[in-house]
């Protein structure tokens, strides 16, 4: 009962469409009929242009992902907690308020590895910077940065299992968003 409890808070404050009533609020803008109709920050960012809007809901995605992984590590503990990481991104990418339509799981994943495995959240970071800094495209560099953030996860948590499998979730569920973007940036490179 305590995971399907996490599972559901987790999920339903992740689907919150922060981009999209940001969007609607501030600029009057629905961002899902704009740019690549993404419900994540960058999508906010490029539709609005509105640096502000960005950051904005960058920040917000962050945060949900990272308060509702601390409330359950505080509350219940590791597992229950690293399935409310899951579950907020999870909401977040496939969000009920949007017709289970969402963003790409960066922000609200960086959030909760915050809490989890901060290591995680610097394996990326670092990665994605060196590939975008040698001229690698955008969602490439990004996918090798996800692989090089579950490594540091595996490595954290190589004695808790169950935590390793739940947090795999997590990384499936944030790759799933990216694989039709990334097939596009490589057909158009070639």
């Amino acid at each position: 009962m305590l995971y399907l409890s996490a599972a559901l808070i987790a999920y339903l404050v992740g689907s919150f469409p922060t981009a999209y009533v940001m969007g609607r609020y501030f600029h009057g803008v629905d961002i899902t009929k704009g740019g690549t109709g993404n419900i994540g920050a960058m999508n906010a960012y490029e539709v609005t242009r509105s640096k502000w809007i960005g950051i904005a809901v960058g920040t917000v995605d962050i945060l949900k992902g990272l308060i509702v992984t601390f409330s359950f590590l505080y509350i219940s503990g590791l597992i229950a907690s690293s399935v409310a990481a899951l579950f907020v991104v999870t909401g977040h990418n496939y969000s009920v308020y949007m017709r289970f339509k969402g963003g790409r799981g960066l922000a609200p994943s960086a959030g909760a590895l915050l809490v989890l495995s901060p290591l995680a959240v610097l394996a990326y970071l670092v990665i994605y910077a060196a590939l975008r800094g040698v001229g690698l495209k955008l969602y490439l560099s990004s996918v090798v940065g996800i692989f090089a953030s579950a490594l540091a996860v595996l490595w954290n948590f190589s004695s808790a299992h169950e935590v390793e499998l739940v947090l795999a979730g997590l990384f499936v569920v944030v790759l799933s968003k990216h694989i039709g973007p990334l097939k596009n940036e490589l057909i158009h490179a070639s």
